[in-house]
């Protein structure tokens, strides 16, 4: 029977099937007769060389699985030790071209979403043709042409017709507000121009409300150029300067308001204004040098009544257009507390003897100083000239972008696909750590280090995507001893639920997964007490 199967086996791998020729080869009788170790060592080849052949058509896996065997009948000989290295090295380097591609399309993608329609058709035409999610984006920019051609047309029709406010709504709805060149680069150059005339005419009659507000509707056409800048910082001087009136401080308006006279020369309003605010300053002048001078306290101002300026914790944290106050404590609750509310985009994570932890549900956030003029999600107290990051996830990747570029990992990037571990340099004094803690997970955590939130109890921001673990493991994003064993939370239809093997207490009451857990009351989940709170709470 032994020599039967080792026939059986030699036919086999003359017939070139060579797994059958594998399930005889490996029993430990055949193993032991000569005649077998004569057929182990030429199966062992004929293994090795269709390994080859394998790694050589770019079947990794077949390849790898050919070297298991031949290692498995011969042994760790240097042809099995040659072709093992090689395909591990082909694999690294199809995984490097696989992100490669992969940064490349999601750079295309967001070049298309922000207008660059031809900076994105460059990168496609690098991108292998026959790719599902390469022609998928290619039938995105086919759109996105059409639909930028249609609303040229339309926009130079209303600019035709002097509606200057349809025009730019249209040019924001088809997001072409970013395009340099062809017919869309010239409608938003005479857009620009126009509606620099209307703010310059709004100020120069005194309707500053009036400039203000188009202004906030041409700045997403582009910053770019003196007189747009020059506006801002005028309309920015006329703030402070009526802010400084209101405190009580008219003399601190003058050097404001006489700058807005610079930009604005023929602005007639200024000189009145400027008069009074000079009258009003030597008014108070008056009234301090006189008795009623002598009956202010040390702690009076000299200059007359003043505002009180606001507390370091009440600053506004801006995110996208809209300002969130995350540490006031009137802020509006807007049910807060109440279960079944619908689940914020962004909220805090309160975990008792942990810390607090900010959580974006949002697919990009940016990061940058708190005196930036790009406005970031998350401010952070540092120098002003740090640049502002995006951080966004696409398809369970996470990339780096920046308009000026920032070091990763001691190299200089302006995009980059992100790594667990990576360390992102935004200045000498500040740094953000990426974390993806599970790979089973694609949320991450970002740790800011040099650079303070303007609440120092957020310990760390988590980039929500499915859930939020919670327990003593290293791969938990959050980390604690007071559970044994983790604690899921996830959105589910507008709540929040949780998904943990021990009883759940919210309020002291027990929780009702239909509704799910309620916002700014404790949670108490065996020893682990917590709270989810909206910002502001």
């Amino acid at each position: 029977m032994l020599i039967l199967r080792i026939r059986q086996a030699e036919c086999a791998l003359a017939d070139g099937r060579l797994d059958e020729a594998f399930e005889i080869a490996q029993a430990e009788d055949i193993r032991r007769h000569h005649h077998g170790q004569r057929l182990i060592g030429r199966l062992a080849r004929a293994m090795i060389q269709r390994g080859q052949e394998n790694l050589a058509a770019n079947r990794f896996q077949p390849a790898l699985t050919d070297c298991n065997k031949a290692e498995k009948l011969g042994g760790n000989l240097p042809e099995i030790t040659q072709l093992r290295a090689a395909i591990c090295d082909a694999i690294v380097k199809d995984q490097k071209a696989r992100q490669q591609e992969a940064l490349r399309l999601a750079q295309a993608k967001q070049h298309i979403q922000d207008g660059w329609l031809s900076v994105g058709g460059r990168l496609l035409e690098e991108a292998p043709p026959d790719d599902g999610h390469v022609n998928l984006v290619r039938q995105e920019l086919a759109a996105a042409r059409l639909q930028a051609g249609d609303a040229v047309a339309k926009a130079q029709q209303a600019l035709g017709q002097g509606d200057i406010e349809e025009a730019i709504h249209i040019i924001q709805e088809a997001r072409i507000g970013q395009c340099k060149s062809g017919g869309a680069g010239d409608l938003l150059r005479q857009v620009r121009g126009q509606a620099i005339q209307r703010v310059r005419a709004d100020l120069e009659q005194g309707r500053i409300d009036r400039a203000q507000a188009f202004l906030q509707k041409i700045l997403p056409l582009g910053k770019d150029g003196t007189e747009v800048a020059e506006l801002t910082e005028a309309l920015a001087w006329c703030r402070q300067a009526a802010q400084h009136v209101a405190a009580g401080q008219p003399g601190a308006a003058l050097p404001l308001l006489r700058k807005v006279k610079a930009v604005c020369p023929l602005a007639r309003w200024l000189d009145a204004a400027v008069a009074d605010a000079k009258r009003a300053a030597e008014a108070y002048e008056e009234l301090d040098a006189g008795p009623l001078g002598l009956s202010m306290t040390d702690e009076t101002p000299s200059q007359g009544r003043r505002v009180a300026a606001p507390r370091p914790q009440d600053r506004f944290v801006v995110c996208s257009s809209e300002h969130i106050n995350i540490a006031s404590d009137d802020a509006t609750t807007n049910g807060l507390g109440e279960a079944g509310g619908s689940l914020p985009a962004r909220f805090v994570v309160q975990v008792d003897g942990v810390g607090s932890f900010l959580v974006f549900r949002d697919t990009r956030i940016t990061v940058g100083p708190i005196s930036s003029s790009v406005r970031p999600m998350v401010n952070v107290l540092a120098d002003p000239h740090t640049p502002v990051v995006m951080i966004e996830r696409m398809e369970g990747d996470y990339f780096l972008r920046s308009q000026t570029p920032v070091e990763v990992n001691g190299q200089s990037a302006t995009e980059r696909l992100l790594a667990d571990g990576d360390r992102i340099v935004l200045s000498p004094r500040c740094s953000i750590r990426f974390h993806l803690p599970n790979p089973a997970s694609t949320t991450a955590l970002l740790t800011i280090a040099g650079a303070r939130l303007n609440r120092p109890d957020i310990k760390q921001l988590i980039l929500m995507d499915r859930d939020i673990l919670i327990g003593p493991y290293a791969n938990d994003h959050i980390r604690t001893e007071h559970v044994k064993d983790p604690v899921a939370l996830f959105a589910q239809n507008g709540r929040l639920l949780c998904r943990t093997k021990e009883s759940i207490l919210v309020d002291g009451h027990s929780f009702d997964p239909t509704v799910g857990l309620a916002l700014g009351k404790r949670i108490e989940i065996g020893k682990l007490s917590m709270v989810v709170a909206r910002l502001g709470e």
